[in-house]
């Protein structure tokens, strides 16, 4: 999912540190750092969001134009791993690993809405915060 905002002259490098600090709080492993078209941060492994993939977090653009880019990356779905997975719903029985999956994405779905909603919260502080740390 991706959000726009324009004429709000943010500091895009606060903005990054702002959510990162959000998935710090969540105790998410996070790294975070500049990208040739913005910023970018990288998360993984809460005890508090089950997802088990990496949620990245992009930000690209100008002070007054720019995106928010919210993905799930997914894990691959051929060789070795579709395998390795056949077999374990095999061995294990396919209701768990559905369940887990489920899980999984119910933990997405609620990571989603509190990282907007912290997003959609921070911006007004920061507005032209961009004029202010130049």
């Amino acid at each position: 999912m991706e959000k726009r905002w324009i004429q709000k002259n943010i500091d895009l490098k606060l903005l990054t540190k702002n959510i990162g600090q959000f998935f710090k709080e969540k105790k998410f492993e996070a790294v975070q750092g500049e990208i040739p078209t913005g910023f970018q941060i990288l998360a993984a492994n809460s005890p508090y969001f089950k997802i088990g993939r990496v949620v990245t977090v992009t930000i690209e653009g100008k002070p007054d134009n720019f995106t928010v880019k919210l993905e799930l990356i997914e894990e691959k779905k051929a060789g070795k791993s579709s395998l390795r997975n056949i077999w374990l719903m095999q061995m294990i029985g396919a209701g768990f690993l559905i369940t887990e999956r489920l899980k999984s994405e119910e933990a997405w779905e609620n990571l989603k809405r509190e990282i907007w909603r912290h997003i959609e919260n921070i911006i007004p502080y920061l507005t032209d915060s961009a004029e202010s740390s130049s």
